[in-house]
């Protein structure tokens, strides 16, 4: 206990009033969806422990087929697509660069490693490719893919001045309708399923099931997410382009005047985000099928700027906000299942409040202010104890 208080204690004012302005934030959330369970579940004593308690479930004989067999294993699932859009947003976002169009980098690098896996055995039937290839080739062209999309916005900023953001939201709506015309008109549709593409393999590439000797679900998506988020943090705050970069977000003028390249580090950001975009949208698609299905929004990327936003564009947190959020989904997904249990939807609501309470600037003012006030009276004591 004593060494949790020191830590605390280490921390600067700023740092502990995040932490305690997160903690409410997330506090009056959760409190939300008590309060909406009670109100609506017929049974509110089983619903709030599906909703609390059930994502923990290694195995549970009673899972309903809109989750699967594993409520432990459908919680990594959701954690794995919003790993790698949290880091991709806090890149960009710490250049206040708004690119949205991590939505159409997710589906075109999908799309991108599904031709190429299915190409591999050159007649579109490729039950029988080497698992290998459908990994590193699938994974290499869906990173281009995925960066070419937020290119475009990117470049067209800087030549014609277009706003980025909304360049980008259009982007995504011109990838979803190239997405549905391969699958419906070219020879990447399967004939006999009329919507999905043709099978690479027997079963997802990236995901294992029953590892030594048990059925706990191997996914090597969230390796790779983990991977990605650690070398987001690294390159952000432990090399000199990060730097730029965020001085770029906190003060442009500034970061022009002293001879950083405001442009051209703007288009890098875009250009990283969009190529993590795609990475992930290409191991979701080899970690959960052995097709393509991509005719709609998977709201991915719109669950980037969220996690952005949990994490202050810090990398390095996203690893708890990303587990939180996923959590409360799965747990709200699973309680839906159950009799009686109250709508998946409440988690939109919840996790609106919560975000709706960390962008408020006078969320916890005067305590802020307290704290100030306290902190500098400790140093000022300290400062005289010493003189002394």
């Amino acid at each position: 206990m004593n060494k949790k208080k020191n830590f605390i204690q280490r921390m600067d004012v700023e740092a502990r009033f995040s932490l305690i302005r997160t903690a409410m934030a997330i506090a009056i959330g959760l409190g939300l969806a008590v309060v909406l369970i009670l109100l609506s579940a017929k049974n509110p004593a089983e619903s709030l422990r599906y909703f609390f308690l059930g994502p923990l479930q290694i195995l549970n004989p009673n899972v309903k087929p809109a989750i699967g067999w594993n409520y432990f294993d459908y919680w990594i699932q959701q954690m794995i697509p919003i790993l790698f859009t949290g880091a991709a947003v806090s890149i960009m976002f710490s250049a206040s660069k708004i690119n949205l169009g991590l939505e159409g980098s997710i589906m075109a690098g999908g799309l991108a490693c599904a031709w190429v896996c299915c190409l591999l055995d050159g007649d579109m039937v490729a039950k029988n490719a080497n698992p290998a290839l459908c990994i590193i080739l699938g994974l290499a062209v869906a990173t281009i893919a995925g960066a070419l999309v937020t290119l475009i916005p990117a470049l067209l900023e800087k030549r014609f001045g277009a706003n980025v953001m909304v360049t980008s939201l259009m982007m995504n709506y011109v990838i979803l309708y190239i997405s549905q015309y391969c699958l419906f008109s070219t020879t990447l549709r399967d004939p006999k399923t009329s919507k999905y593409s043709y099978q690479w393999t027997e079963k997802p590439v990236l995901t294992f099931k029953k590892i030594f000797g048990t059925k706990i679900t191997f996914r090597w998506g969230l390796i790779i997410a983990i991977v990605v988020v650690i070398l987001a943090w690294i390159f952000l705050y432990k090399t000199k382009w990060g730097f730029r970069i965020r001085q770029i977000g906190q003060n442009p003028s500034f970061a022009k005047y002293v001879g950083v390249s405001v442009v051209g580090l703007g288009v890098l950001v875009q250009v990283i985000g969009g190529a993590i975009g795609g990475l992930g949208g290409a191991t979701v698609i080899l970690g959960n099928y052995n097709y393509y299905y991509g005719i709609e929004m998977t709201g991915y990327g719109w669950d980037g700027v969220i996690m952005a936003i949990f994490a202050r564009n810090n990398p390095k947190k996203l690893f708890l906000s990303c587990a939180f959020i996923a959590y409360i989904r799965a747990g709200a997904l699973i309680m839906s299942t159950q009799p009686g249990g109250p709508i998946n939807e409440m988690t939109q609501i919840v996790e609106g409040v919560i975000i709706l309470f960390l962008l408020a600037e006078r969320f916890l003012a005067k305590t802020h202010r307290k704290m100030i006030v306290a902190d500098a009276r400790d140093k000022q004591a300290a400062k005289l104890a010493a003189e002394a």
